[in-house]
């Protein structure tokens, strides 16, 4: 008997194991369906967010798309695509004969600051001499003004490649020469280059800079050889639409003029 009920025993414990072991793998398969369902559904949800947040992207290509204006005004802050101007006739002083000098008066006060008015067939200009700086060139430039010597002269040269609009020459030919020459005054231009308004003097070499000058109308890669005595504070926008009239070679295809150059003081 006593063995009999040493194998109903180990029967009945065989059998608990059994059970506590069909249980636990009960727990793991429950514990592994739960884990798949749970990895299913974020995936669901991650998969969800990925295509809303693409949704989103589209919507907002979509708005960038539909609105160009956005898309306009950054570029004209650029400056990059202005319109070309429609010149006015020419002023009644156009063609006339310009004198040459030995050498320029000395006009410039001290402790004075100038301006020039420049209106050009296509619009006006206002340029904020730099005379402290470059004190040769600004008070050529003055004096040639107070003579009426720009006055109907011609922007005779658009210089793409650098941006430059040239003018100031007595018969609107590189060529010309007033009869005196100005020394180099190129430290504004060292410092600072010659960005998008900058009034340059325009030379032949060293030292060579007489009536001609150029604006730039966007910022140019110029290196510093010259003399940099002007910005223009109003009417870049002016300046974009004479450089953006059409160019045969370096020449406009339309005439612009400067119809007169005024010196204010303050």
């Amino acid at each position: 008997m006593a063995g009999k009920q040493h194998k109903k025993e180990r029967k009945a414990e065989r059998e608990a194991q059994r059970r506590a072991a069909a249980k636990a793998e009960r727990q793991r398969n429950m514990m592994t369906a739960i884990v798949v369902l749970v990895v299913i559904g974020l995936g669901g949800v991650l998969v969800w967010l990925s295509l809303e947040d693409e949704q989103q992207l589209a919507d907002a290509e979509e708005e960038d798309a539909e609105d160009p204006e956005d898309a306009e005004d950054e570029e004209g802050e650029e400056g990059v695509d202005a319109e070309p101007c429609e010149p006015a006739p020419p002023p009644d002083v156009a063609g006339e004969e310009k004198p040459t000098f030995d050498e320029p008066e000395q006009v410039l006060e001290e402790g004075v600051d100038y301006r020039a008015v420049v209106a050009t067939s296509c619009g006006q200009v206002v340029i904020d001499l730099d005379e402290e700086r470059t004190p040769e060139a600004v008070n050529s430039f003055v004096f040639l003004a107070q003579q009426g010597f720009f006055d109907g002269l011609e922007i005779f040269r658009n210089a793409t490649s650098i941006a430059a609009l040239q003018t100031g020459a007595g018969d609107n030919a590189n060529t010309w020469r007033v009869g005196y020459t100005l020394p180099d005054e190129l430290g504004s231009a060292e410092e600072e280059g010659y960005p998008a308004g900058s009034v340059a003097m325009a030379n032949s070499g060293p030292d060579t800079a007489g009536s001609q000058f150029f604006f730039v109308y966007d910022d140019s890669e110029l290196e510093p050889l010259y003399t940099k005595f002007g910005q223009a504070v109003e009417g870049l926008e002016v300046l974009r639409s004479i450089g953006a009239i059409e160019v045969e070679g370096e020449t406009p295809t339309e005439t612009v003029y400067l119809e007169s150059v005024t010196i204010e003081t303050e």
